[in-house]
This record gives C-alpha cells, sequence and structure tokens, in this order.
C-alpha cells in the first residue's frame, strides 16, 4: 500500500475536501508534537483511518516520515509483523531497521530487543517519524502487543505512535491523563462540531446561512446522519423555509415532508410502532412491544425497527440506560427518533382518544418502572395523571440514583415533582433537602431541614435519622462544628429501623469527625476495620456515603499530618478506581480531584496547581471545607507567584465575602490570614494599617470561638497566633516572636501536624538569622529540610517565608551535607526556577459560585458556558473565551443538559433567554443561599 499515491488521486481529495477535512482534530493531531502516542478509538464508521489519510497529506508537507501498518492486512504470527514494521519504517529510510533485522526472531527478549534496536535507528534518523498502526483491534498476539506498548514506553522525541482501533486497546499504554503523553480521540470527538456542520451543510446547500446551519447542528447534534437527513429535508423544501433553519421541529410546516416522502414507504404496521414509540423520549424493542401490545414480541418489533435506523429515521441513544433494578433488563438496544419524525408523530398521537392516550403513558410508566428508568417512569406517570404514582416513583428513584452517586439525574428526576406534592410527602421533601445539599444551596436545605424537624410525626424513626445524617452533612459544609457537636449524641445512637443507606453515611461522618479533631488514627480504623457500606447487598462506592470517599478521608487524614507521600498513593488509587467505575463514581472523583490539588501544588508550585483547578474543577467551590480552603489558598499563591499582589488583595476580598455568606469561620480566618501576610509584604504604612485591620477582624472571630471546646473551629486560636507572630516579627519584637513560634510549633508536633510545623520552624530560622545566630538558623533550616523530604513537601518550604528560598541555599553551602538533603534542595531550587521561569503567564482568574436566577442549578463555569449559548458561540469559541480545553466545555454541557432538563444548546439558551425576560419584568429575582 502507498498512502502517499493514493491521497494524489483526484476522487480522494475531492472525497478528502468534501467530508473528511475535519479541522478541529486535525489541529489536535498536530498539536501532538509533545506525545508520545495518538489514539483513535471509535467502531467502524467514525471515519478513523479517512482522519489519518488526510492528516497524513499535511505530515508529507511538513516533511514526516511516515510508516503505516494495517494489522488487518497482514497474516497471523509474529514474524510477520516484525518484518511488516521493519518494511514500514525501511520506506522511510533504510538505515532505521538496518540494526533491527538480527533480532527478528519471534520470541518475547527478541521483540524488545527489535523495539530497542528501531528506536535507535529512529533517534538517529533525526527527522519527526509518524508511525500509525491501524485496526489494533486485530492484534491478538502478546509478543505483538508488548512490541506496541514498548514503543510508546520507548519512543525518542522524534517518533510518535498512532494507533487505530475500533475496540478498547488490547493493551496498557501505563500512561495517566495528567501525563498528557497520549491523546485519546473517541466516539465524541469525532462527532461533527458546530464549524464542520455549518461547513458540511454548506457543501450540500449553499444558500444556507450560518445561523441556520448552526440551529440544524444544534437538532442534530452533530451526528453524521442525523445531519443527512436534516440537509436533504431543507433541500427538498425548495422554496418552503424548514423549521430547521429556526431550531424549532414545528410539525405544521414540516408534516407535509413526512407525509409525503416517508410515510408511504412504511408499512401500517411501522407507522403504528413509531406513532407508539414518540409518545416516548427514547425507547427498545421491547418497550416497543410492551407499548404496541396487540401480542407483538421484541424480535417482531426490532426487525420492524431496524430497516428504519438504517434509513437515519432512528438513532441510537448517546448513552443506553443504565439499569438500577436486578430484574431490568441489561441487554436491550436503545433508539432515539429524529426529533422532527417524532415532532409530526406527536401530533398524530395526540388525536388519539384520551382513554387510549393515558393506558399508553401508564404501560409505559411500568415499563420504564421495571427497567429501573426512573425518569422516564416518572414522567409517563404525570402524563397518565398519576400524581401519587409519580411521587412514589421519585422517592424510589431518588434513593437508587443517589446511591449510585448520579445525583445530576437525581435533581433532574425530582425537578419533575410539583410543589403541592412535595409538600405532602415529607419523605420526598426530605430528598429535595438532600438535592439542595448537593446543588450547594445551603440555606434552602437548612430551611428545608427546619421544615422537616417540626413535623415530628411526618417521618418515620429510619427517616428521621436520615434527617439527622443530612444535618450532620449540612454542618461539615458550613463548617460549622458547633452545630455538629450537638447532632453527634443523635448520629451516634441510630434508631434499630436504621437503615444501611443511613448508617453508610454514618461512617463516613465520623471518619470527617475524629479527622478535625486530630484523631487521625481513629478516623482511619473506622474506614479500615468497619465493613464497607453495602445497601440492598451491593456495595456504595462513589457517593459521598461510598467506600472510595472513605478512602479519600483516609489521605486527607495523611496530608493534614503532612505525609503528602502517603496522601498521594492514596488519591491516585482512588482516582484510578473511580475512573474505573466509571459515571456512577463522578462525586468520588471531583472531590479526589479536589484533594489532589494539594499534591500538585507541592509538587509544582501554585501556578501549575491552579491551572488544574480552572481545566478540570471550573470552581474552587469544593465539595468539603477543607478541598475549598486548599484551593482558595492555591489560586491566591498563584497570583502572587506571577506578583500579581493587587489582584491577590481583591481575590482574598471576594473570598472573604463568600466565606462570611457561608458562615465558614476556619476558613475565612485563614484567608485573613494570607491577607495579612501579603498586606505586610508591600511594607508601607498604608499595607500595615491593612494588616492590623486584618488582626483585628481575626481577633473578633477568636471571641467568637475561643476554642474551648476540641475540634474544627479551635484552630481559629493557632491561626491568630500566627498572626500576631506575623505582626512581632514586622514590628521588630523579635526575641518574644522566636517563643512564640517555638511553642506552636511544638503544639503543631504533637498535634501531628508536621507540615505546619515545618513552615514554621524556617520561619524560625529566618528569625534567628535577623538576630545574627547563624548558625542556629542554619540548624532550623536543616531540621526543616529533613522533615520536608521525608513528607514530601517542596512548595511548603519554598513559601513558607519570603526569604525561605536564600536561607535553603545558604544551608545547602554547608561542609559535609548529607547528598540526599543537598539533592532535595536542588529539586527545591529546580521548583523556584521552573516558577520564575513562568511569572510572566498570567494565571488562572479565580471564580466561585453565582448566585445567578436560572443557573442556580448549575455551577459557575456551566452557567457562563450556559450564558454564552445565548450567542450561539460553538464549542471551540467557548473553549477559547473561558480557557479551557474542548473536552472540559464538552464535559460540562452535558452536565447542563441533564441539569436544566434541556435536550441540545437551543432549549438551554431558550430557557435562559426566557428567565432574563421574567426576570426584567419582575424585579430580581435572586435567592439567598
Amino acid at each position: 500500500m502507498q498512502p502517499a499515491s493514493i491521497l494524489g488521486t483526484p476522487a480522494l481529495r475531492t472525497r478528502s475536501r468534501r467530508l473528511l477535512v475535519r479541522q478541529g482534530l486535525l489541529d489536535r493531531l498536530d498539536a501532538s508534537g509533545g506525545r508520545r502516542c495518538v489514539v483513535l478509538q471509535a467502531p467502524a464508521g467514525f471515519g478513523k483511518s479517512s482522519l489519518l489519510l488526510t492528516w497524513q497529506r499535511e505530515l508529507v508537507s511538513a516533511d514526516a516520515g511516515i510508516a503505516w501498518l494495517r494489522l488487518a492486512d497482514l497474516p497471523e504470527g509474529d514474524l510477520h509483523f516484525m518484518t511488516s514494521l521493519m518494511t514500514a519504517l525501511a520506506g522511510i529510510d533504510s538505515a532505521i531497521p538496518k540494526e533491527a533485522v538480527a533480532h527478528a526472531r519471534p520470541d518475547a527478549l527478541a521483540m524488545e530487543r527489535l523495539v530497542i534496536a528501531l528506536v535507535r535507528g529512529i533517534a538517529a534518523h533525526g527527522r519527526r517519524v509518524v508511525l500509525i498502526v491501524d485496526d489494533v483491534q486485530c492484534a491478538q498476539s502478546g509478543h505483538v502487543l508488548h512490541a506496541l506498548r514498548l514503543l510508546v514506553e520507548y519512543a525518542p522525541s522524534n517518533l510518535l505512535c498512532v494507533f487505530a482501533s475500533q475496540d478498547e486497546l488490547p493493551m496498557t499504554l501505563g500512561h495517566t491523563p495528567a501525563s498528557k503523553t497520549v491523546l485519546e480521540l473517541r466516539n465524541d470527538d469525532l462527532r461533527f462540531s458546530l464549524p464542520e456542520s455549518i461547513d458540511y451543510l454548506g457543501m450540500r446547500l449553499p444558500q444556507l446561512d450560518e445561523r441556520a446551519a448552526a440551529a440544524i447542528h444544534r437538532l442534530t447534534e452533530g451526528w453524521p446522519a442525523l445531519l443527512r437527513l436534516a440537509s436533504a429535508d431543507v433541500r427538498r423544501r425548495r422554496g418552503v423555509q424548514s423549521p430547521l433553519v429556526h431550531g424549532v421541529p414545528d410539525p405544521e410546516p414540516f408534516a407535509a415532508y413526512f407525509h409525503a416522502h416517508v410515510f408511504p414507504r412504511l408499512s401500517a404496521t411501522q407507522l403504528r410502532l413509531l406513532t407508539c414509540c414518540a409518545a416516548c423520549t427514547r425507547f427498545s424493542a421491547p418497550l416497543c412491544a410492551d407499548l404496541v401490545g396487540d401480542g407483538y414480541t421484541p424480535a417482531q418489533c426490532a426487525e420492524l425497527l431496524e430497516p428504519l435506523a438504517r434509513e437515519g429515521l432512528l438513532s441510537a441513544a448517546p448513552e443506553a440506560p443504565v439499569a438500577e433494578d436486578v430484574s431490568a433488563p441489561a441487554h436491550e438496544r436503545w433508539w432515539h427518533m429524529h426529533p422532527l419524525l417524532r415532532s409530526v408523530l406527536l401530533v398524530r398521537f395526540s388525536a388519539w382518544p384520551e382513554v387510549a392516550r393515558v393506558k399508553l403513558h401508564a404501560t409505559a410508566c411500568h415499563s420504564f418502572m421495571t427497567r429501573g428508568m426512573h425518569h422516564q417512569a416518572v414522567r409517563h406517570a404525570l402524563a397518565a395523571g398519576n400524581r401519587e404514582t409519580a411521587a412514589r416513583l421519585a422517592e424510589h428513584g431518588a434513593q437508587a440514583l443517589f446511591v449510585q452517586g448520579r445525583m445530576s439525574e437525581t435533581i433532574a428526576l425530582l425537578r419533575q415533582i410539583d410543589a403541592e406534592t412535595v409538600g405532602n410527602n415529607a419523605n420526598l421533601g426530605l430528598w429535595i433537602a438532600w438535592v439542595e445539599l448537593a446543588d450547594y444551596r445551603l440555606d434552602d436545605c437548612a430551611r428545608s431541614i427546619e421544615r422537616l424537624r417540626a413535623k415530628p410525626g411526618a417521618l418515620e424513626p429510619a427517616m428521621r435519622y436520615r434527617l439527622t445524617l443530612l444535618d450532620c452533612l449540612l454542618a461539615i459544609r458550613n463548617d460549622d462544628n458547633d452545630a455538629l457537636s450537638r447532632l453527634l449524641p443523635e448520629l451516634l445512637a441510630p434508631p434499630p429501623a436504621a437503615d444501611e443507606f443511613a448508617l453508610a453515611g454514618r461512617r463516613n461522618v465520623l471518619t470527617w469527625l475524629h479527622l478535625h479533631r486530630g484523631e487521625f488514627e481513629q478516623a482511619r480504623r473506622i474506614q479500615r476495620d468497619e465493613p464497607a457500606p453495602r445497601i440492598d447487598g451491593e456495595p456504595v462506592a462513589g457517593t459521598l456515603f461510598g467506600s472510595l470517599v472513605g478512602q479519600c478521608l483516609v489521605g486527607l487524614s495523611y496530608a493534614v499530618e503532612g505525609h503528602m507521600h502517603r496522601a498521594e498513593r492514596i488519591y491516585r488509587q482512588v482516582l484510578d478506581e473511580a475512573q474505573e467505575r466509571g459515571a456512577r463514581c463522578a462525586e468520588a472523583a471531583r472531590l479526589t480531584a479536589q484533594l489532589l490539588v494539594e499534591v500538585l501544588y507541592e509538587q509544582h508550585g501554585p501556578l501549575v496547581a491552579a491551572r488544574f483547578i480552572q481545566e478540570q474543577l471550573g470552581t474552587h467551590d469544593g465539595l468539603i471545607p477543607d478541598t475549598t480552603l486548599r484551593m482558595i489558598l492555591v489560586a491566591n499563591r498563584a497570583q502572587q507567584a506571577a506578583g500579581r499582589w493587587r489582584e491577590a488583595l481583591e481575590h482574598l476580598a471576594q473570598t472573604g465575602c463568600f466565606l462570611r455568606r457561608f458562615g465558614m469561620d476556619r476558613t475565612l480566618a485563614c484567608v485573613l490570614l494570607e491577607q495579612l501576610e501579603i498586606q505586610l509584604a508591600n511594607d508601607g504604612a498604608e499595607g500595615v494599617d491593612a494588616a492590623r485591620a486584618s488582626l483585628q477582624e481575626l481577633e473578633a472571630l477568636h471571641d467568637r470561638h475561643p476554642g474551648v471546646e476540641p475540634g474544627t473551629l479551635r484552630r481559629i486560636a493557632d491561626i491568630v497566633e500566627r498572626a500576631r507572630i506575623c505582626m512581632a516579627v514586622h514590628d521588630g519584637e523579635l526575641l518574644p516572636a522566636l517563643a512564640r513560634l517555638e511553642a506552636l510549633s511544638q503544639c503543631y508536633e504533637e498535634r501531628g501536624q508536621l507540615s505546619l510545623s515545618v513552615t514554621l520552624q524556617l520561619q524560625a530560622a529566618e528569625v534567628e538569622r535577623r538576630l545574627g545566630r547563624t548558625e542556629a538558623s542554619n540548624t532550623r533550616v536543616c531540621k526543616s529540610l529533613r522533615l520536608g523530604h521525608r513528607l514530601g513537601l517542596l512548595q511548603t518550604l519554598l513559601g513558607a517565608h519570603p526569604n525561605a528560598l536564600q536561607l535553603i541555599r545558604t544551608a545547602g553551602a554547608t561542609p559535609r551535607l548529607d547528598p540526599v538533603l543537598g539533592f532535595f534542595i536542588e529539586r527545591i531550587e529546580a521548583l523556584a526556577q521552573s516558577q520564575s521561569a513562568t511569572r510572566a503567564e498570567a494565571p488562572p482568574v479565580p471564580r466561585f459560585r453565582d448566585d445567578g436566577r436560572l443557573t442556580r442549578l448549575l455551577t459557575l463555569r456551566e452557567a457562563e458556558i450556559a450564558e454564552l449559548l445565548l450567542q450561539s458561540l460553538p464549542n471551540k469559541k467557548i473553549a477559547l473565551t473561558l480557557g479551557l480545553s474542548l473536552d472540559t466545555v464538552k464535559w460540562h454541557l452535558k452536565n447542563i443538559y441533564m441539569k436544566l432538563d434541556a435536550h441540545g444548546r437551543g432549549a438551554v439558551a431558550e430557557r435562559i433567554r426566557h428567565e432574563l425576560e421574567r426576570d426584567d419584568g419582575g424585579g430580581d429575582g435572586r435567592r439567598g443561599r
């Protein structure tokens, strides 16, 4: 095969220009210069090979060498693979495989020697080499898979491996997403983006403007088959404007098209099946059989529906529904109906007798209920006029979804139930309160709890214990240790009727409580010794009550002590398991990512960690106060590292307002200490006065929480003491400051909070230097370095004091310094140098959750993206506007659709536009939280 000559044919050039020039994907591939591997994984028909052929044209123009190996064309046998690989590389430069010929024997060691010889030959070649291995799913030999993995692992800087596969790669590349060594393109990446849809529709419909093309894209969601049907519809309506161009599947003008061109090709049975299924947003052959009745079997319905799918009238559901019930079928194929076809069929359905329509909705409700598809079951129960059934299904579904960590679906499910029904059902009211907590509407949650507690007989003992657990979680979110202490007796005394749901939550709440009392080993013992939570016999992993969150808290206990190495190992293990389990562990994965911010801060500095917050998390609203505090400080120190002191102070002022509103006094105290240190660093009269004002506010916080009781808020006294020490050092009261530093450091050591002790020891070393005690200063620095090395602390040492780096350099010049300590100092120096190199970069702008009207259901980042949809911006421009990756924008869009129960970008924009118009006419609709 000679790809270059094939690309030269006019037919393929035309085809590539019309269908396969995916510029967005080509840009991502071209940006992969620093990567070792590109993986294209999608079923047949997603254009993987065509994309690679198009990219090859650009690679050839860039003078890159290309070796293309198609495993489906090779006979079985390791020798055939080895020979073909060397032949493909010899096509670039005959010298590349020259040394490898001697190793062409089919045994494991020879395969590795072959790879080593090839990568050396590629490195000696000098020019860029792109090795494309297509049809990787055909590789069955362990030696071949081993060779492919080694090619990635051993790749020199001028080699890029590209693997295309219809299935998951049958080998492990040994990478993590954070390493950024592998670019993965999957099904969603290969869908048409808005610019690509506009280009495609423009070629088929030259007179179509971009606004109309964008409307069609929103309706079709970029899937090629749906775009083809939409363009055909617009083209067939010559002289008649299709409703598609306005983004509205209006059935009135579109009905003639279906009646004239589609329905005549359908049998009466197919038309009846489609009309029944139009009442559902998704359906399968077994569900269709339930709806149509009359003895039809799923196999018969599948036989009638399959041809319609091939014609593009039906499309596979992007995400197959996940059944929560054990009895639910797990093998059904699900479809979406084309939205325009469905709109016409719904007109036909609405003409049916009411009794027939109610019966069909009741049947659909029962069918979805047996499949564990709660949202759909509730929707059809309401359509059938049965509010009691809808409330019962919503309650059952909320628990099933919540236990699996699917909070966005829980929110969408409960949003269907009207306020009157919720008010008459205390159990539903309790679930609404859970959703309010998960959605960070803390004031709403507190009011819901208060209403439920005011009705002692409304909840059974088991549900009332759940209410106690919810109250504890609200106290944790609010960082309110006093409230948690008041609730502790109730928490420790579950009633005999307490269910597994509540007992699973109790385990993690007690772990958190022990952690913040400084009882680290007791916190870990609960997770280690108590049985892992199970509900209905199934393990609970990904929710706030699950074992993964429990392990996150174990990692946090080590991080609070300062054992960053141990904490990181646990976080990485939890993140790997959460990602392996998928969307059901999204909550645990998000918490782990928030906790990993501290690890990134220690290893790579504040700028890298702040960029991770912006790209992966969106805001620094943490799932627990600990993550909120860490992300606030990291984002602010990124501003300081970039020399943006004014912006850092503005950020802390904004942060203070946020924390005061939620009453998070301990976190506020830490922020005020950070603010005081920046103000003193200005070293002007105005800065000193502002620092004294910050100290006065800290003193006032201390008066409100004197710290008599053990617990979280007791640490405010320590924070105030650190602020007093800073003021004493600034005022020249060095000896009293040194005594206070020594006492506080000793206190932290006794509590096991060694990372704080490291910081205070370096501050004490600076005071010793100012007093002229050079030897004592060096001794303290070395003590801090030894402890920091043992704990895995880099940035903590570097940021302990403005003069910390110079103190460390001085200690590094000590004669006969331990080589381990000397190398650790070199690592700290390298970290400082890397931060200096990136100092000119603008740090990510830290953001908080907004109090917007409609967007109270959304995170701040989701609200920003939703508002940009009003401007009809494509995903790529939204990504550029907000400084996000395209994948991150797509991920947020999926969450927006679920939370707002909206199907497509147009529906989201319409809801926002409607709310803005309503607020303009009705005053400020903001709600406090």
